[in-house]
């Protein structure tokens, strides 16, 4: 037995259609939703790569504005390290020409007032006088100062050059201090007392007083610089025997520091060795002769004449 079913094929149709019209509205609408978001994104993307590419450019623009400010600085900077070093080296090099001028003005002012000293010393002072030095016989030093005479032996005045009677009172008072019997015998002659006393030797010894007496004009005594020493105990004599007294001793240790030398040491080709007769020519002379071992009467006369200037120094 057969049982017939009857399916009503339109109603399926209907169904299916109807279905299939809400599949593809789902379908278009999801699509329509997709689209739209993938729009969106693609908006978005566009708009964010715009803004990347904005920020790029504004990024390498103020890259570039940097760079060019910093430069801009750098060089101003270096402008200005550039204007300052020069500055300073302006100012460096005008001090210099400045201090170079007071140099030079310093030398110009040394040289004259050297040569205005130099004038007002007498050149007669450290010229060499023995037999074969010849001083003018009406010679007479531009100023004498008598001695203290305290530190002198006889009763005549005697005179020392003024100048430098400042360096014999320091070795007088010197010796004193340290206990030295030590005095001044003899000082300034003038010519005519030269002569009156070489004439009196003369009469003495003959021509024999040529070998320790001096003549008008050649005597040391004259320029008002030289010093006979003795001692209180020999009661003022002069003598060789001077050179064994404390008092010759002293003098070969300190003279020099007071600017005075021994003028006929033994072995000099003028006079008779004379251990009393010393003579000023000031420190630095009378000190370069000591540690040298040298003897004024052997040196040139120009060597002599360079210590003139520092005479009374």
């Amino acid at each position: 037995m057969y049982i017939k079913i009857r399916i009503p094929f339109t109603g399926v149709l209907l169904d299916l259609g109807i279905i299939l019209i809400t599949i593809l509205t789902i379908t278009s609408i999801t699509l329509g939703v997709l689209y739209l978001d993938a729009r969106n994104d693609i908006s978005r993307l566009v708009t964010s790569l715009t803004n990347t590419e904005s920020e790029r450019v504004r990024l390498e623009r103020l890259e570039k504005d940097t760079a060019a400010k910093l430069s801009v600085e750098a060089h101003a900077r270096l402008d200005a390290e550039m204007a300052q070093r020069t500055a300073e080296e302006t100012l460096a090099a005008e001090l210099e020409r400045i201090n170079e001028t007071f140099s030079d003005l310093a030398r110009v002012t040394d040289t004259i007032e050297d040569l205005e000293k130099l004038a007002k010393t007498d050149k007669e002072l450290l010229m060499k006088y023995s037999k074969t030095y010849f001083l003018n016989e009406h010679y007479i030093p531009s100023s004498l100062t008598e001695i203290d005479k305290k530190y002198t032996i006889g009763d005549d005045l005697k005179y020392f050059l003024a100048p430098a009677y400042t360096q014999l009172l320091k070795l007088m008072r010197a010796a004193e201090e340290d206990n030295v019997d030590l005095v001044i015998l003899s000082a300034y002659r003038s010519g005519d007392h030269q002569a009156a006393l070489k004439q009196t030797y003369t009469s003495q010894y003959g021509t024999g007083a040529d070998t320790f007496s001096a003549d008008q004009g050649y005597s040391e005594h004259q320029l008002g610089t030289a010093i006979d020493f003795t001692t209180r105990a020999s009661g003022g004599s002069l003598t060789e025997t001077f050179d064994t007294t404390p008092a010759f001793a002293w003098l070969q240790k300190n003279a020099a520091k007071y600017g005075f030398i021994l003028s006929y040491p033994k072995g000099n080709t003028y006079y008779e060795y004379e251990p009393w007769h010393w003579r000023f020519v000031g420190r630095n002379l009378a000190l370069d002769l000591r540690d040298d071992n040298k003897n004024f009467a052997d040196l040139d006369q120009r060597t002599i004449n360079e210590y003139l200037l520092e005479l009374f120094d």
